[in-house]
């Protein structure tokens, strides 16, 4: 009986973490594509293909520029303009979620903050995400995106 009860004990620790690894990389190596718009101070709203790539507990965005043909999603034209972002992603049970900064590109927006103090700093550009996962992809910041 003394054996029983260490060996009942070390096997329950040993299927409960394998559970909660499984769980925990539920998104690792998964893609999943979703369309948002965009509306710049300087340029009417803008429609984008946005492709998020998780690995581990980082996340890729590339967010292409499109022109949907007859508001059909699944008939649309890429423009010339890519944006890639990186983050890392903060996920509790279903939620998620991320802030991805802005790398590779030429073009990538450098934006002026003013801190505490007054003094002026230059800061890449960024994207919030925050959502849940469904059971038929992800829903961030009230957008569907589908697994690819």
């Amino acid at each position: 009986m003394r054996k029983i009860i260490p060996i009942t004990i070390v096997l329950l620790i040993l299927i409960f973490a394998s559970c909660q690894k499984k769980n925990s990389n539920i998104l690792d190596g998964k893609t999943f594509i979703g369309f948002e718009e965009d509306i710049y101070f300087d340029s009417p709203k803008e429609t984008f293909q946005t492709i998020l790539t998780f690995k581990n507990d980082s996340v890729l965005v590339i967010r292409n520029s499109i022109l949907i043909i007859e508001k059909d999603t699944l008939n649309f034209k890429k423009s010339e303009y890519s944006y890639q972002y990186k983050g890392v992603v903060k996920k509790e049970k279903t939620n998620l979620e991320f802030v991805a900064y802005a790398y590779k590109c030429e073009d990538c927006g450098v934006l002026a903050e003013v801190d505490e103090k007054g003094n002026i700093k230059d800061v890449l550009e960024q994207k919030v995400y925050k959502g849940i996962i469904t059971k038929n992809g992800l829903n961030l910041n009230g957008i569907n995106f589908k697994p690819e």
